[in-house]
């Protein structure tokens, strides 16, 4: 199949050309986020079924498969530009996903109930302070096609029990998230905080929860360290080798 790109689109090799990403010129570009938050997720490989709220243009699926052969992929994105470039770098990438169309706070007309093991997002968390025109990077940035909260709630319905989420959001919030989870019995049991250096404090949170876990027994994983020098770019060694390899596993 030949994969066409548009006016404003450009393709990105990354992970040393194991992928390759069609993602806009202009637009929504994904970020180390994405990367950091795919390599946070612990799974077991064998046949269950994985869902991305949010997708954007894949690049989340796209760094799963390089870890997982057995898990059926599945995403969800409601913007049209965004969707487009998701199926085709799922085509372009040889990954095994199915891709809908639609709107997260919406899901119950996608998918039946409790039909995944494991449900990962990377949501919009900035809150704009004044209206925002509804361009395809500022419905990826801003809680504008869907907060925290519907993000949540989708996940908890489509969640079998026991079955896990994955997600990262800023540290700031990071109360807002747990009672989120909380309430939609969610139990949090995995946290890695992110720290731009060693001397800052936490700009994000990656976390692990599970639908009708019991309380307690969560673990509180070391920290991770993005940048040796931030002002020369030097990455630390840990994400240095995500950005390169990624995982061990050759696909």
């Amino acid at each position: 199949m030949e994969i066409q790109l548009k006016e404003n689109e450009t393709v990105t090799p990354f992970i040393r050309g194991r992928i390759q990403v069609i993602q806009s010129k202009e637009g929504y570009r994904f970020n180390i986020d994405s990367v950091l938050l795919a390599s946070f997720v612990d799974i077991p490989d064998k046949k269950s079924n994985l869902i991305d709220l949010g997708t954007g243009s894949g690049i989340i699926l796209l760094l799963l498969s390089l870890k997982y052969r057995n898990i059926n992929f599945f995403g969800v994105e409601l913007q049209e530009s965004l969707f487009s470039q998701a199926w085709r770098n799922i085509h372009l990438n040889r990954v095994n996903a199915k891709l809908f169309k639609g709107d997260i706070r919406e899901i119950r007309r996608i998918f039946k109930p409790e039909t995944f093991d494991y449900v990962v997002f990377n949501p919009p968390y900035h809150i704009p302070e004044k209206e925002v025109e509804p361009t395809e990077k500022n419905i990826a940035r801003y809680e504008i096609g869907g907060k925290l909260r519907d993000f949540i709630k989708a996940a908890g319905y489509l969640l079998k029990q026991k079955g896990k989420l994955f997600l990262i959001y800023p540290s700031t919030r990071l109360s807002s998230v747990i009672s989120l989870l909380l309430e939609r019995g969610i139990q949090p049991k995995r946290y890695r905080f992110i720290h731009s250096t060693k001397e800052e404090k936490a700009t994000h949170t990656l976390i692990e929860g599970i639908k009708g876990g019991k309380a307690g027994g969560e673990t509180v994983e070391k920290p991770l360290i993005v940048y040796e020098d931030p002002y020369k770019k030097i990455y630390t060694p840990e994400v240095e080798f995500l950005l390169e390899k990624f995982c061990e596993v050759e696909k």
